[in-house]
């Protein structure tokens, strides 16, 4: 039980880090465009429907790594600018490579898509709770870390505990800096 509370600390830890973080180069009019080589991007499809993180009149794309008590956290999120997000945590990232969200109850790695719904949001998770449901596991897998950016694909079922639904996200791709 110690386990599983510590692994729900972390992963609202993380989430609070990314709904915190900001790109250090947002300002940048450059990065309009969404794969220009060098700037960000968060996409995927929602159940077939493209999902794509706003470029304009902001980029709402951030991402973090942190490394405490010998455990290195890596988080990233992208948002539209209706509010609809999709997040990632990985705790005890070490390096590029594939990472399973959801296959055990002990593990605290979390994929989630969200629609703002007034004042507060349908999300959609591949998190530790969702293995006990009989959802498959989704997958992040980081390709590159490097000069301060990271990117990578994932894929998951996500399921909405609160009317029992499930949506498939899948295509996912991300480019974001970290600070």
């Amino acid at each position: 039980m110690k386990t599983l509370k510590t692994s729900i600390y972390y992963m609202f830890l993380c989430l609070s880090l990314v709904l915190t973080a900001c790109s250090s180069d947002d300002d940048n009019a450059n990065n309009n465009q969404q794969n220009n080589g060098s700037g960000e991007l968060f996409t995927a499809k929602i159940d077939g429907t493209d999902f794509a993180a706003s470029m304009d009149p902001a980029t709402l794309i951030g991402g973090t790594k942190s490394t405490a008590n010998g455990m290195t956290v890596v988080s990233g999120q992208g948002s539209t600018n209706s509010g609809d997000f999709i997040n990632f945590n990985i705790i005890g990232y070490n390096g590029p490579g594939t990472y399973k969200t959801g296959d055990n109850l002990t593990n605290p790695n979390a994929l989630q898509y969200g629609e703002l719904a007034g004042q507060s949001a349908n999300v959609w998770a591949s998190n530790l709770a969702t293995s006990a449901a009989g959802i498959a596991p989704g997958t992040i897998e980081i390709t590159v870390d490097a000069d301060g950016k990271i990117e990578g694909t994932f894929s998951f079922e996500g399921y909405n505990a609160q009317d029992m639904t499930s949506k498939m996200i899948t295509q996912g791709q991300f480019k974001f800096s970290i600070d």
